[in-house]
């Protein structure tokens, strides 16, 4: 009975409380109560801490969570997807397993810092490519949500206010694309209404927002319209933030969607390369697969 009544506290506690640092005086776990998260209490010793934030700080978390709900909003109403689970793919669920994966870990930390420093002046057009399986859709997805985090969810705009010129900060727009799952969205909008919508809605995003994920590219079938769209995309963002994943290399790249939308991407892709050759196939070993 003794041992039941301790892990029915233990599981009341987890829904209340939130665990914080060790108590300065006896070493156990301070908690807080949620509704009062600055609020710690030790249950063996009754130490008690206060942590207050000033008016001006809670206000200022309040604006970066306003942010941060409009931006993901965005990101979930404009993007096209073959599994939800992406959204949850960040560096800090992502676990190298080897040496190979722990570059590719830093490289793409390396490049998101740089991507943030430039978010507004300093195009980049980065390429993810490797084998299918090796992580590219993971470490695409956190490279954005660490420009996020970076940026604090906003650009920095010149404006109009009145009569006046001023810089002001507007929310980043950011959407992913799963590139077939996309083409066929395009096809079926042909002649179903609300397909067309949600194809319009996702375009316009695709075209316009400061950065775009376009992934799995190469994945679509073999047609000179497929091609096109792509064409199309690349004239639009020319000048745009974008992250590709392919399981294509460089010359197979060419062969299927040209020179001219190849010359466009490699305008800004100077050293925005990384490769996942050599890494294994994590669906395989999920599955027992060959190691």
């Amino acid at each position: 009975m003794e041992s039941l009544a301790k892990g029915m506290q233990a599981i009341l506690e987890h829904k209340i409380f939130l665990h914080g640092d060790p108590c300065p005086q006896c070493g156990n776990t301070l908690l807080a109560p949620k509704m009062y998260p600055n609020s710690w209490t030790c249950s063996e010793c009754g130490f008690r801490s206060v942590t207050s934030k000033t008016q001006e700080e809670r206000l200022k978390d309040i604006q970066i969570q306003n942010r941060k709900d409009e931006v993901f909003n965005y990101l979930r109403n404009t993007s096209c997807f073959g599994s939800s689970k992406v959204f949850n793919f960040n560096f800090g669920n992502y676990s190298p397993i080897d040496e190979k994966e722990a570059k590719v870990r830093n490289k793409a930390l390396s490049m998101s810092e740089q991507l943030a420093k430039g978010i507004k002046d300093d195009p980049m057009h980065i390429f993810l490519q490797g084998g299918t399986g090796r992580g590219k859709t993971h470490i695409a997805m956190a490279m954005m949500y660490e420009v996020l985090n970076q940026t604090k969810y906003v650009k920095n705009v010149r404006k109009k206010v009145g009569e006046e010129y001023q810089i002001v900060q507007v929310p980043l727009a950011v959407t992913f694309v799963n590139w077939s799952r996309f083409m066929t969205l395009k096809q079926e909008s042909i002649r179903d209404d609300e397909k067309s919508k949600q194809f319009t809605l996702i375009n316009t995003a695709l075209q316009t927002a400061d950065i775009a994920i376009v992934d799995d590219l190469g994945k679509e079938g073999n047609s000179d319209w497929y091609f096109q769209t792509f064409d199309e995309l690349m004239e639009i963002r020319e000048d745009q933030h974008i992250i590709i994943t392919t399981n294509l290399e460089g010359e197979d790249l060419i062969k299927r969607y040209g020179d001219r939308s190849m010359s466009r991407l490699r305008k800004h892709a100077r050293g925005n390369f990384i490769s996942f050759a050599g890494i294994q196939d994590h669906r395989m070993l999920k599955e027992g697969g060959p190691h």
